[in-house]
């Protein structure tokens, strides 16, 4: 498994030599409107994922973040959320495919980072443009071998590549930008994608702390419902020792996480994600770009 740490890909420059900041994202092949259409493109080979999520504050304080991260490779990904792997070393199952449905992950095993050769580079920067702004996750090396796009405040980042969470906004309708970089088009997908709405959590008390629950009693979870398409809602539950449930629910309102399955995590502090996503698969000529969109809302039950 690859650590987090990460080299700029970006040339140093002349009055910083040593800062290896990283480039503003330019144009390498000179198009600055679509280089392709959805239609007639010929859509390459690679599998791409681009996470733009929304993390309002938490009960413990935590401020407002925008994760935004991705990748490419030549085998598809394991996972919908490249940006917890990224940023905090996590890896999140891809949740049942089927609605209304709980699993068990057990503890998930580590990310596999695979071969370095089944990572590509697309382009030197992915950016999501809307009225809100613009978001650009710049191209990185993570252990000087992995392309990664990430949304990062480092020093070595320049500052265009620094994450703001006023430029996620619900229900706004953005443009992808993949940048070519070096001899390659730029593509343009002009509202291609949608940020879903705001998620409301009304249950459990996801204002407050290490608010307890029996794990003998069922888990009632409930929010403001939207229901529109492409709307899931994915919820996980996590004890202090990794083990994993994780639900696809429908956007109504409400979901019930057994306690059979609680009783099988252990007591003490837990951490409760609930997350209202779309996604939209793209093709692009470096291949199928997922993008996935969410508002995740996060707590920390504790289990009893």
């Amino acid at each position: 498994m690859a650590d987090t740490s990460v080299e700029s890909t970006g040339a140093a420059t002349d009055d910083n030599p040593s800062s290896g900041a990283t480039d503003v994202p330019s144009t390498g092949g000179g198009g600055t409107g679509d280089a392709t259409s959805d239609t007639g493109t010929d859509v390459g080979e690679a599998h791409g994922l681009l996470n733009f999520t929304f993390y309002p504050e938490t009960a413990t304080g935590l401020p407002a973040e925008l994760g935004m991260a991705g990748a490419w490779r030549t085998e598809p990904f394991t996972t919908d959320d490249f940006f917890a792997v990224q940023a905090w070393g996590m890896h999140f199952p891809t949740p049942p495919s089927e609605a209304n449905t709980v699993v068990n992950n057990a503890i998930p095993s580590p990310y596999e980072w695979g071969k370095a050769d089944t990572w590509v580079t697309g382009g030197n920067a992915l950016k999501l443009r809307g009225g809100g702004g613009e978001s650009l996750a710049c191209l990185v090396l993570v252990q000087d071998t992995f392309p990664v796009y990430l949304s990062e405040d480092a020093e070595f980042f320049d500052p265009t590549c620094a994450p703001d969470p006023s430029k996620w906004v619900a229900g706004e309708p953005y443009d992808l930008v993949a940048f070519g970089g070096e001899g390659k088009d730029d593509v343009i997908r002009t509202a291609a994608v949608a940020a879903p709405p705001a998620l409301t959590v009304t249950a459990p008390d996801v204002g407050t702390s290490l608010v307890p629950h029996d794990r003998a009693d069922d888990l009632e979870i409930a929010w403001e419902a939207d229901g529109g398409e492409p709307n899931r809602v994915v919820i996980r539950v996590i004890d202090t020792f990794g083990q994993m449930l994780t639900a696809h629910a429908v956007d109504d309102g409400s979901f019930t996480i057994p306690s059979a399955e609680l009783t099988k995590l252990a007591p003490g502090p837990a951490t409760l994600t609930i997350a209202r996503e779309q996604i939209f698969d793209l093709g692009l000529p470096d291949g199928d770009l997922r993008v996935v969109l969410r508002y995740e809302v996060w707590a920390d039950p504790d289990l009893i």
